[in-house]
């Protein structure tokens, strides 16, 4: 059997053996080898960056762009006349009274340039009262005349509402009942 004093030498010389290198490695992390330094140059330095990939993710697939539909506005259809009312053949139905594109029978169309058209209760323009407004755009009847009245051309109509009275067709220059279509 070893001596106790054997056995405490052994035990520092563990102890020891354990300083030394722990001193040694606390030193060896103190210690910076420095580099010598370059002579100064006029070159600028060079700065060189590394990326280091740390994670690969797959690309996802875009998602699909729905397609826009056509913004451009589409000329509309060139319209087709089918009927010029001023087209209708004119004739003088009284004489020493301005000429005609209407008969008995017809449906006229209250010219849209010139206002209402008046519907009198007689057949003189001058003396008779009104009794309606046939508006621009409205359709007629011509369900009697043709009369002369001044110098124009009167006609009995039939308004829409069921109305039934006098009107002129135009004085010459201007046509205030257009002829529409048969």
């Amino acid at each position: 059997m070893k001596s106790p004093t054997y056995r405490k030498a052994a035990t520092c010389g563990k102890l020891g053996l354990l300083a030394i290198i722990g001193f040694s490695l606390l030193l060896g992390g103190c210690i910076t080898i420095v580099a010598p330094t370059p002579e100064p140059s006029n070159t600028p330095p060079v700065l060189v960056i590394t990326q280091v990939v740390t994670e690969i993710i797959p690309p996802s697939p875009l998602p699909a762009t729905p397609t826009l539909p056509n913004t451009s506005t589409p000329e509309p259809p060139t319209p087709t006349p089918t009927f010029d009312p001023l087209s209708a053949p004119i004739y003088y139905p009284l004489k020493d009274c301005v000429a005609s594109r209407l008969h008995i029978g017809d449906m006229a169309m209250v010219s849209l340039q010139g206002g209402p058209n008046g519907i009198r209760y007689g057949r003189d323009l001058y003396y008779d009262t009104i009794i309606a407004y046939a508006q621009p755009g409205a359709l007629l009847e011509i369900t009697n005349g043709p009369w002369c009245s001044r110098g124009w051309i009167v006609w009995m109509v039939r308004m829409q509402d069921g109305t039934v009275g006098y009107t002129p067709e135009g004085n010459g220059e201007e046509y205030w009942l257009l002829p529409t279509r048969p």
